[in-house]
């Protein structure tokens, strides 16, 4: 069982506090001083904007020259998930455009997250599993977040993911993962308020949360996803290695 900590996005990765005011003279960019202090990372712009293939193949070739085995995932872009919201074949096509930039990246996972107020009326899980049925899924491992709430019980989700042969993705601290079969894949949020991102992690949370994932049997990832991410996974390490 291997256990694949990182965090969601390099943007605000600060490669000064890490590595000096020089750090531009070890490494071309940020995404090669944060893949220096990683093995993997969770590209979250991707959601926002469908990049182009060159730039993907840009970041695999960067990240290559530090540390070959650096494993990309891929947030899938909110035109399948908020807008089309799995309803068309524009979510088709956005989904063949995200397996390009997967495929640069060497990518295996592939992650939705729904709208907070996507439910699973009959109306939208008819459209999911048309959505699923008719893509072309290859070798990639298929990832869903829909965002816990009530509605999403777990008769439902083991079902519906099955059914799918998709894998569910939960925050660890707010539910249990009612379904996978490939992997457990955690995202972190954080459980700050108003806002629950402005968030650090306690030794005591992360001590559990290694006795956690220390006791499953599958792969494992774990993905940080809060304003004190990287510390909060750099630590998260160092608890792993004393259990």
């Amino acid at each position: 069982m291997k256990i694949k900590i990182g965090c969601c996005g390099w943007g605000y990765f600060s490669s000064k506090n890490y590595f000096g005011e020089n750090w531009k003279e070890r490494f071309k960019s940020v995404l090669q001083a944060y893949a220096s202090k990683f093995n993997i990372v969770e590209v979250n712009s991707t959601f926002y904007r469908i990049p182009k293939l060159l730039t993907a193949q840009k970041w695999r070739e960067e990240v290559d020259e530090i540390n070959k085995d650096f494993e990309f995932t891929i947030k899938l872009s909110q035109i399948i998930t908020h807008e089309d919201q799995f309803s068309s074949k524009t979510s088709i096509w956005a989904f063949n455009q995200m397996k390009q930039i997967a495929r640069a990246l060497r990518s295996k996972i592939l992650l939705f997250q729904s709208a907070a107020g996507f439910k699973p009326t009959k109306e939208n899980l008819e459209k999911v599993k048309k959505f699923f049925k008719n893509i072309d899924r290859e070798d990639f491992i298929l990832v869903w977040e829909v965002r816990w709430q009530k509605d999403w019980t777990p008769e439902i989700v083991k079902k519906l993911f099955f059914d799918l042969n998709v894998c569910q993705c939960v925050d660890p601290f707010r539910q249990d993962c009612f379904f996978t079969k490939d992997l457990f894949y955690y995202r972190l949020h954080g459980l700050g308020k108003p806002s629950m991102y402005n968030y650090k992690f306690s030794d005591e949370e992360l001590k559990r949360l290694a006795e956690k994932v220390r006791g499953t049997k599958k792969e494992t990832y774990v993905l940080f996803n809060n304003t004190q991410m990287y510390e909060d996974a750099l630590k998260f390490e160092k608890f792993l290695e004393e259990f």
